[in-house]
């Protein structure tokens, strides 16, 4: 399939979706699934073309976008934020996989898919000379929605690991997700035992993307990381607004109303201001790699660590700010269904990924000073 990007339309999020997630927000959260309505109406925007090759009917859109468009879900439910991230970024493999074999494994442009990047499996070669591939991958975010999950293995002698695109109706999905926060997003065990692969549907986090443009002259991970700290964005600015709307309301308290408590509002000035930088430093950050791509140029290693370290940064930022959202939310903070508190507990779960390890920023820092550092691995 191939649409010229002149029939292609940007992606916009209507009011009435965003209405139907909120509406839905409670009931996904408390069953562990999201809304079947929720994953058809975020289909029906486009979103999961967002880093899809041109070649297969995708936007390839600047990392600015992903991030605003999953900013603006996750302020409603970062569940469906964080399912709405993976499920299009899972779709970015698409040019990675060689073209003919992106074709049929990403057959549906607005279909959205799954990805577990640690290589927990192993794809061997079976006395057949067919591949088979065996293993069990936790975490694996919006499995229930995908209609292809890339699976990280080793292959052979290939220093790289490789992702399998393995379809859903050919794994097992293990209920293994029972958690405090992001609880909607499913984000399960999987397992296979000897599946044969066609090397066709694999790629190296080593390849070259067979698509042009310059979404495709971006390092992987620039593109990847930001759309799960824009999550994070957006969750907190949800908890934040909610709070402002409390205090205009004036919403009484045993301490009295928010407006009238004098630490309380400069608490949310200072919380607001320090969101607000976090968000430009990192969009200022993809711009500027946008920027270079438009131009023809690949992503320096420095500028990639700074993009990393940005996202890294809007991760812990937004935690501190919905725990100041949940401390000043008073009593009301300690019931189950308290925005502020299902918004610390979204938070928190997000930033356990391993995109967020701060054990990766001695490194980050001597690649920005300008060292030959290997590590980490998503810097490349």
């Amino acid at each position: 399939m191939s649409t010229s990007t002149t029939e292609l339309l940007d992606v916009e999020l209507p009011v009435e979706l965003l209405a139907l997630i909120a509406e839905r927000s409670a009931s996904s959260d408390e069953s562990g699934h999201q809304d079947p309505d929720v994953t058809a109406g975020l289909a029906a925007t486009r979103i999961n073309r967002l880093l899809l090759p041109t070649e297969l009917g995708g936007l390839s859109a600047a990392p600015r976008r992903a991030v605003e468009l999953v900013e603006q879900i996750a302020s409603v439910d970062g569940s469906v934020g964080w399912t709405a991230a993976i499920g299009f970024g899972s779709n970015h493999f698409a040019g990675y996989v060689p073209a003919d074999g992106a074709g049929e494994m990403f057959d549906d442009p607005d279909q959205g898919n799954a990805a577990m990047f640690a290589p927990m499996g192993r794809l061997v070669e079976a006395a057949d000379g067919a591949l088979r591939l065996s293993g069990r991958w936790p975490f694996a975010s919006n499995c229930e929605q995908a209609a292809v999950v890339a699976l990280g293995t080793f292959y052979q002698d290939e220093p790289a690991p490789r992702l399998a695109m393995v379809p859903t109706s050919e794994l097992q999905i293990l209920p293994t997700w029972d958690v405090a926060g992001l609880r909607a997003t499913a984000s399960n065990d999987v397992t296979v035992a000897d599946l044969q692969i066609d090397l066709r549907h694999t790629c190296s986090f080593a390849d070259r993307p067979w698509a042009e443009g310059p979404l495709w002259r971006l390092p992987l991970f620039v593109v990847l990381a930001p759309p799960l700290a824009a999550v994070m964005l957006g969750i907190a600015r949800g908890a934040l607004d909610d709070l402002n709307q409390q205090a205009v309301s004036r919403r009484l308290q045993m301490r009295g109303t928010l407006l009238d408590d004098e630490v309380g509002m400069a608490d949310i000035a200072d919380a607001d201001a320090r969101l607000r930088a976090a968000r430009a430093g990192l969009l200022a950050t993809l711009d500027e790699c946008w920027e270079g791509a438009l131009a023809g140029e690949r992503t320096d290693r420095p500028l990639q660590a700074r993009a990393f370290l940005a996202s890294q940064h809007c991760a812990d930022v937004a935690v501190e700010v919905c725990a100041t959202a949940h401390r000043l939310a008073g009593g009301a903070g300690a019931y189950r269904g308290n925005r502020q508190l299902r918004a610390l507990r979204d938070v928190e779960t997000a930033r356990q990924h391993a995109m967020f390890n701060h054990g990766f920023r001695p490194a980050l820092a001597r690649i920005i000073a300008g060292t030959g550092e290997a590590r980490p691995p998503f810097v490349i």
